[in-house]
């Protein structure tokens, strides 16, 4: 069984970042997507390992003039007004990253041997790095997911690969996070390896599990904040879980009372000593390179950002026809009869996670960017990806599989299909032609005018068959 699950683990790894990598570079050769960074927020994640392994620093000071001048503000492009563009932020004399900075530094190993040689700094070498960087992480990211349906979940063979088949490719972790050095990739592997740990300590009380589910939790939060919605709900199911637990054991009361805080409160210690590392990293960080907590990144929009119109925000996020979940991966039409499966069964594990995933997209519709901005799909609710596969489980190992298998595979190969004009076709110019910005959200609607539709153009205008894919296109 051991045997079995590592040869797939390693399968699943090197197949699947074969398909990540191979699938950029084949269409960015042959000049069909030019597109080599997705977008500018990976910019600092694609230098930092440079810097620190070359410069010993996380100040990216360095490379400021070969960033603007290819990235530079967008009311300054002369460099004259001396601006920082937003993926920077300016710390006295020194230039920092604007966004968390985990994904360069897990990416370090990468860049070791290129930063110590006699590689040149260039454009060309710096993408490509990043994208085997990408390509790793989420090959790893899906790797451990395998370890998580087989270990966690108890799934057989068949359900394991099939969803990490799902978790890979019929998800916008193949098109968009598997293709830049997002912060989307590093938060998923941590939260499956949090994920994989919570379960285990709830099946065994060892101080081992819980260090673990807090150490994981802990770089997933300093990898992207909304981690913390996950954390909280997985800790607060865990307490209650336990409280249940511990108390049916137990008949006398007063003993009931001391065993119970004990076990509690040995649980929340052990959990929090493992998130202990990513507190003090964040603090240091924080003191040492932003000077106080109000350079930090998201500091400054943490207050003033919740400008969404809900619940329009909220619909969006599922149903809109050119960045809904649903719309991007109809295969998650199945995790709601996996849902409901869970509560014939009451199983309620997949409730829990079914209250990340709401909690988690609410959060995210609030948000004045809850569409993810120029990217492809469902970004900013790419987090809980895992825990929607996850709720198809349940469907998987049910009866009404066989009933609705062939609309499984059908939806399963044109959430596939979807990702690859993805890969095809996401460069940033159907945003250009529409994006209105978080003000009017109303170009999020339009189906005519629906990222889709404008690719299907697109290849008609390549055809000969159209003049223009879009009044403003050339």
């Amino acid at each position: 069984m051991k045997k079995e699950i590592f040869t797939d683990i390693i399968k699943i790894f090197l197949s699947s970042f074969f398909i990540f990598l191979f699938s950029w570079l084949l269409f960015y050769s042959v000049n069909i997507n030019k597109l080599a960074v997705q977008s500018e927020d990976t910019l600092p994640a694609m230098f930092l390992p440079l810097s620190i392994v070359k410069s010993h620093t996380l100040y990216l000071d360095e490379y400021y003039d070969m960033l603007i001048q290819r990235y530079p503000h967008p009311d300054d492009k002369d460099y004259i007004k001396g601006l920082t563009p937003f993926y920077l932020k300016k710390i006295g004399d020194h230039y920092a990253s604007a966004f968390p900075i985990i994904t360069p530094i897990i990416s370090i190993p990468l860049y070791i041997i290129p930063a110590l040689s006699s590689m040149e700094i260039n454009w060309q070498n710096i993408i490509f790095l990043s994208h085997l960087s990408s390509s790793i992480i989420m090959s790893l990211a899906g790797s451990m997911f395998y370890v998580l349906l087989r270990k966690g979940l108890n799934t057989g063979r068949r359900i394991g690969i099939l969803g990490s088949l799902i978790y890979l490719f019929a998800t916008i972790n193949y098109a968009l996070i598997s293709q830049a050095m997002w912060q989307h990739g590093t938060v998923q592997l941590f939260l499956i390896l949090a994920t994989l740990f919570w379960i285990y300590s709830l099946r065994e009380d060892k101080i081992l599990n819980y260090i673990l589910f807090g150490l994981f939790s802990g770089l997933a939060i300093l990898s992207r904040p909304t981690a913390v919605i996950t954390f909280l709900i997985l800790l607060t199911a865990a307490v209650l879980y336990k409280t249940k637990e511990k108390y049916r054991e137990i008949t006398n009361v007063q003993i009931k009372s001391i065993v119970l805080n004990k076990k509690l409160l040995s649980y929340l210690f052990y959990t929090i000593l493992g998130i202990l590392p990513s507190v003090l990293f964040f603090i240091w960080y924080n003191n040492t390179f932003y000077q106080n907590i109000s350079n930090q990144g998201y500091a400054d929009q943490l207050l003033g950002s919740w400008l969404s119109p809900f619940p329009q925000s909220f619909l969006g996020v599922w149903f809109s026809p050119s960045k809904g979940i649903l719309i991007y991966s109809p295969i998650f039409v199945f995790s709601l009869m996996g849902l409901t499966q869970s509560l014939k069964r009451k199983e309620y594990r997949n409730v829990i996670f079914f209250i990340i995933i709401l909690i988690h997209t609410l959060v995210i519709s609030l948000w004045k960017h809850w569409y993810g901005g120029w990217s492809f799909g469902y970004r900013m609710s790419s987090d809980i990806i895992p825990y929607l596969v996850f709720m198809i489980v349940p469907f998987l190992n049910s009866d009404l599989f066989s009933k609705y298998k062939k609309l499984f595979y059908i939806l399963f190969a044109i959430s596939v299909f979807i990702e690859i004009m993805g890969i095809i076709f996401f460069d940033g110019i159907w945003h250009a032609a529409y994006d209105k910005g978080f003000r009017d959200t109303s170009w999020l609607w339009s189906i005519k005018d629906s990222e889709a539709l404008f690719n299907i153009r697109r290849v008609l205008v390549k055809a000969g068959l159209m003049e223009k894919a879009c009044p403003r296109c050339l």
